[in-house]
């Protein structure tokens, strides 16, 4: 009898990154940092993504925003933060359905989704996973293991 394992479902999110600079406030701040030259999935790009995070975080009005909206923005976020990743890492990375992948590897046993309908890149190759956008969500919780983005997505990267 043989055993398979189920299915793994990929997604396609480079939209969802894209919404950070198609959707962005009335904020003059926002209105003239997050454009689509400047959100261009540089590593250079994070700083400025983790700046506007920090503006959620430490602003009346990103508070409440993070409030009302804290799955979309994490995910956004997160989703930017993954498409870094797989820019420079030539392609051996897919976003996937994080259910799916859960039921297919051992890497995830000890994480719970951060957002409905999350999703995690997955490299096939290597067995490997990575979770951007949980580790937005740490850091909005004042959780994470990381001081900024830039060295969560370095380290991504370099391992």
């Amino acid at each position: 009898m043989f055993f398979l394992k189920p299915k793994l479902i990929k997604n396609d999110l480079k939209y969802m990154a894209e919404l950070l600079s198609k959707d962005v406030s009335p904020d003059q701040w926002d209105q003239h940092n997050l454009t689509k030259a400047n959100l261009d999935y540089s590593l250079d790009s994070v700083r400025l993504v983790n700046e506007y995070a920090d503006r959620l975080i430490q602003t009346e009005f990103g508070q409440q925003l993070l409030k009302e909206h804290a799955d979309n923005f994490t995910t956004r976020i997160g989703v930017y933060l993954g498409e870094v990743i797989k820019n420079h890492k030539a392609g051996k990375y897919r976003w996937f359905d994080f259910n799916s992948i859960k039921k297919n590897t051992v890497h995830l046993n000890h994480y719970v989704l951060s957002v409905k309908d999350e999703s995690v890149l997955y490299s096939k190759k290597m067995d490997t996973v990575l979770c951007p956008i949980y580790e937005v969500k740490q850091y909005f919780e004042g959780n994470s293991n990381y001081d900024n983005f830039m060295a969560y997505v370095e380290e991504a990267i370099e391992n």
